[in-house]
């Protein structure tokens, strides 16, 4: 009688450790991520609370550099506000991101600005790893930190030299994803597993054996899935069909 229940137990604990989730869930298209964007930029309109253009002398140059392309001439003395701040700016660009689309932007200090509470973002170019411009960031900063202080003591919370800026940049070049001509495509598995990737195989291949009459993906990998790509239909519909199914796999 033990040894029965022993065995319904784990019986029941082996089929548990099962569950079913969708190829989108557990899986990406390979050329279908983020990119990481960078650039750096100055944040003006601060009260007093910008660089000290003697401890950061490359905000000052930057000061002169923006100046002169204003058409401003800058040579004669030396600016001394302390309402600007060097920044750097960074963004992650969205798989599929159109021309004229907007995303959001990080701000952090470069230099020893005490906050950046108040600053609004000139316009910042944001490159790529290639070196390039995909957006131009600008735009009014949302600080959560905050600075305050007295004679006798000084408080501070969270972190007042970063912030960001909501929708702050606009998509100027967009980052080929995937096309029409394109024969295969492949899947990557956010976690790696042999047994996880066998059975999408065997869930695409049972899929496409019964819609487009043959056996189209194979597993590389415990990560990359292949998967032709049939004819007459658009990469577009077929990604979609394929996304909607169902994968046995592991629980941990």
């Amino acid at each position: 009688m033990r040894f029965a229940l022993m065995a319904l137990i784990m019986s029941g604990l082996a089929t548990s450790a099962h569950s079913e989730s969708r190829i989108k869930d557990i899986a990406f298209v390979q050329n279908s991520r983020d990119n990481q964007l960078i650039g750096y930029g100055l944040v003006i309109g601060l009260q007093g609370t910008g660089d000290s253009l003697r401890n950061s002398p490359f905000t000052e140059q930057s000061i002169r550099a923006m100046l002169e392309n204003l058409g401003i001439a800058s040579t004669n003395g030396r600016p001394r506000t302390r309402n600007v701040a060097a920044v750097i700016v960074t963004a992650n660009l969205p798989p599929f991101a159109k021309s004229g689309s907007r995303i959001d932007v990080n701000v952090a200090s470069l230099g020893d600005a005490t906050t950046l509470a108040g600053g609004t973002l000139v316009e910042t170019p944001l490159r790529a790893a290639n070196n390039q411009i995909y957006a131009v960031a600008q735009g009014g900063l949302i600080v959560s930190g905050f600075q305050a202080g007295g004679q006798a003591e000084k408080l501070s919370q969270g972190v007042p030299t970063s912030g960001r800026v909501p929708n702050g940049a606009i998509v100027e070049r967009e980052v080929r994803q995937m096309s029409e001509d394109q024969s295969e495509f492949t899947f990557l598995l956010h976690n790696p597993d042999f047994s996880t990737a066998v059975a999408m195989v065997d869930s695409i291949n049972d899929f496409t054996r019964k819609t487009y009459g043959s056996a189209l993906a194979s597993e590389v990998d415990a990560r990359s899935i292949v998967v032709k790509k049939p004819q007459k239909v658009t990469s577009t519909r077929f990604i979609s069909q394929l996304e909607r199914l169902a994968v046995e796999t592991l629980e941990v």
